[in-house]
């Protein structure tokens, strides 16, 4: 079974300025290292972030930003 992926309106808008695509964004979830902030994981991969809600087998990302 494979998981799904849903971004936001915010974070697809994000990901577009920003130049990453859907697989970075992945990666970036299965990969990198993590921390909880509220309810929400931020993972961490290469120079940005991504804020996201996992739900079982299911991402929902709410936004995505460089880190600095």
């Amino acid at each position: 079974m494979e998981c799904s992926f849903r971004p936001s309106a915010h974070a697809k808008s994000r990901m577009i300025q920003r130049d990453l695509e859907k697989k970075e964004i992945i990666e970036a979830i299965l990969k990198g290292p993590k921390r909880i902030h509220e309810n929400k994981i931020i993972a961490t991969y290469k120079n940005f972030e991504v804020v996201y809600k996992q739900f079982p087998c299911n991402y929902f990302v709410i936004t995505v930003y460089w880190k600095g």
